[in-house]
């Protein structure tokens, strides 16, 4: 998209009345340059103006403000507009009217479950435990065809007995939240000692079915923290980077969040990651192992945020961070 295209596009933008938009602004904007005639007023002004360059251009708001710092470091910290909660929509609650009361416990239940056996997850993946695929956790097990006093009840069935419901959990109410694309139900065989194998009913929730029992239910989505900060899991890993110095971090920050933050291009392929850490050699030595620091954008990142890290992950010591930014 040339320059000139850009700001035709931003004119268009709801909010950019005032701000006088030309392709000359938009080229001088992006290399960094002063933009002459452009009263940039107040930190919301400059985060209006970042996010519709996000938009514009179709990239997160985070890509445009890591961006913005770099290029522009004298600019005052651009503050983007608040996120504005979205309204559950009417097709999710026309399909929520449309359930039976039972089906509706069930699909609550299966809901209920799917929120657990996701945070588990994600408190794993926070203290560096080995992560399953999301395909393989997501399938939760519904029933099992055999003796509750042999086997129990599964997690589902026994938030289903709460709900005064009680039978084996494989029928016709499964069946129809199946047909509306609500869950998508597979069936095998399990092994059961002293039992041989024996029939098994498992359900995944779909896109479709978390949104209409979030609608029905009041239960937001989770947005995380707002752009431009880090996830609690991605800060733990710039704060110990941080922390390290001069010194670095050996190659233990395995998994996907050096992917994340560090110079290059993030998991999805296409946006770029922070480029606030960095895998090099130690200052002065030209061989051996690499270690992880800090870049000159992650340091700016830490020494703009940290008040509000702070407020938003007060768990984190981060007593000292200050210095070791500098």
């Amino acid at each position: 998209m040339s320059t000139e295209e850009a700001a035709s596009a931003l004119r268009r933008k709801r909010g950019a009345h005032g701000l006088h938009i030309s392709a000359e602004k938009i080229r001088d904007l992006e290399r960094g340059r002063g933009v002459r005639g452009w009263m940039w007023g107040s930190p919301e002004t400059l985060g209006r103006v970042a996010h519709m360059i996000a938009q514009v251009y179709r990239v997160p708001d985070r890509v445009v403000m890591d961006a913005w710092r770099r290029s522009r470091p004298e600019d005052p910290l651009p503050v983007l507009p608040v996120r504005r909660p979205r309204q559950p929509s009417e097709e999710s609650m026309a399909v929520w009217r449309a359930l039976n009361e039972r089906q509706r416990t069930y699909l609550t239940c299966i809901f209920r479950h799917d929120q657990e056996v996701e945070e588990e997850q994600r408190q794993a993946r926070l203290v560096g435990a080995e992560q399953r695929p999301a395909a393989e956790w997501r399938r939760m097990t519904l029933a099992v065809s055999a003796s509750s006093d042999v086997v129990g009840y599964t997690r589902i069935q026994e938030g289903l007995r709460a709900a005064g419901v009680h039978d084996p959990g494989a029928g016709s109410s499964v069946a129809a939240l199946e047909r509306r694309g609500l869950i998508v139900v597979y069936r095998d065989r399990l092994y059961v000692d002293g039992l041989g194998d024996i029939p098994r009913t498992r359900v995944e929730m779909t896109r479709r079915g978390r949104a209409v029992a979030r609608a029905a239910l009041g239960v937001p989505r989770e947005a995380g923290p707002p752009a431009p900060l880090l996830s609690l899991w991605l800060w733990k890993i710039m704060v110990r980077v941080a922390r390290a110095g001069a010194q670095g971090v050996d190659g233990s920050l395995a998994g996907r969040g050096p992917h994340y933050l560090a110079v290059g291009q993030s998991p999805d392929g296409r946006t770029p990651s922070r480029g606030f850490i960095v895998l090099r050699h130690p200052d002065g030595v030209a061989h051996g192992p690499y270690r992880w620091f800090l870049t000159d954008s992650g340091r700016s990142h830490i020494i703009n945020h940290l008040d509000a890290y702070r407020g938003l992950y007060p768990s984190i010591d981060t007593e000292g961070l200050d210095e070791s930014s500098d």
